[in-house]
């Protein structure tokens, strides 16, 4: 592992453009810069030394900025190498990128490519909004999940760390509630 930091639950950590906070069993990811070999390793390095240290799985929330480009060749085989070794443990992935209809294609292709290739298709989703993520990802909740609003504000917390501006994310219906 190259230099993973301990997480402490609610805790910001920040690697060269990716954020990454866990609050129970979610994992809340916001990518700011493009998806390379060094902070997909970092990412993973963070991600596998919580799973090391507990019980249990995990669900994962991704959020891709509009300048954040997809992984190149090596990073996407880092990422279906570091995938499959922890799939077993990632009960549910969701990921939203946002910006314009190109870039959001693009990384829908790529991560519908990951999932496909891993063969877990049904508890992989990418969808169009931060709101539609959120539902998907407490659809799988468990009674470590936090609630919505307090994601919500978590990914606030990731952006701030970025030096993003405060997110405004359009609410299409009510915030979902914790399933569980």
């Amino acid at each position: 592992m190259i230099g993973a930091p301990l997480i402490s639950e609610g805790k910001v950590l920040i690697y060269d453009g990716v954020g990454v906070l866990l609050r129970g069993d979610t994992f809340l990811v916001v990518y700011q810069k493009a998806a390379r070999l060094e902070r997909t390793r970092w990412l993973f390095d963070v991600v596998e030394t919580v799973l090391l240290e507990n019980d249990g799985d995990i669900l994962a929330f991704m959020i891709v900025l509009p300048n954040a480009d997809p992984p190149d060749g090596p990073t996407l085989e880092e990422n279906r190498r570091r995938m499959k070794k922890i799939d077993h443990r990632v009960r549910r992935l969701v990921t939203t990128p946002i910006g314009n209809a190109f870039k959001i294609n693009l990384v829908r292709a790529v991560m519908r490519g990951l999932n496909v290739m891993l063969g877990h298709s049904r508890a992989r989703f990418i969808v169009d909004t931060v709101n539609e993520g959120l539902e998907r990802l407490l659809e799988a909740a468990s009674e470590r999940t936090p609630s919505a609003p307090l994601i919500l504000s978590d990914i606030g917390a990731i952006y701030r760390a970025l030096g993003e501006p405060e997110p405004r994310f359009p609410v299409g219906g009510s915030v979902p509630p914790k399933h569980g």
